[in-house]
C-alpha cells in the first residue's frame, strides 16, 4: 500500500498505513520454524499496531509479537497473544501513556518484525498480519 499522504490524495488526514508480510508458522513447528520475521521500511511515528492471528488448530498456542528498529531497538513487543483474534494496540500519549499499549515511537527506516509462536499451531498452521498505523 503506498503512503497516500506523499500522493496528496489525503492532505487533511496525515495517517497512513503499512503492512508487514504476512507470517507463517506451519503445521508441525518446532525449533527454529516456531519464529518468523519480516521487515519493513517507514518514516513518521508510529501511532497504532493492529496485530491479526488466524485460528489455530491446537487454539492453546499464542504469540509473541516483537517490532524492533534498525538499530535493533525495541519498539513493541507484547506476549501472550490468542489465536482467532484481532489485536489493537495504540500509543494513546496525550493520556501521558497511563493507559497505552506501547509508547509512540520515531521511526525512520527499517522495521523488523519477529513473530514467534509458543508451539505447534496444529494441522491448520498459523499466520500473522501486522498492519502499523503511523503520521
Amino acid at each position: 500500500m503506498s503512503d497516500k499522504r506523499e500522493l496528496g490524495e489525503r492532505p487533511s488526514f496525515p495517517v497512513a498505513s503499512t503492512a508487514f508480510a504476512q507470517l507463517s508458522f506451519p503445521n508441525g513447528a518446532t525449533g527454529a520454524t516456531l519464529i518468523d520475521t519480516a521487515t519493513l521500511n517507514i518514516n513518521g511515528v508510529i501511532e497504532q499496531i493492529e496485530i491479526e492471528i488466524s485460528t489455530f488448530t491446537d487454539g492453546a498456542k499464542t504469540m509473541t509479537i516483537n517490532i524492533a528498529s534498525a538499530q535493533n531497538a525495541n519498539l513493541f513487543n507484547e506476549g501472550s497473544l490468542a489465536d482467532a483474534t484481532t489485536h489493537l494496540k495504540q500509543a494513546l500519549s496525550f493520556k501521558n501513556s497511563a493507559d497505552a499499549d506501547f509508547n509512540p515511537a520515531l521511526v525512520d527506516g527499517a522495521l523488523t518484525l519477529t513473530g514467534t509462536i509458543s508451539g505447534d499451531p496444529g494441522a491448520s498452521g498459523g499466520t500473522v498480519d501486522v498492519t502499523i498505523f503511523y503520521r
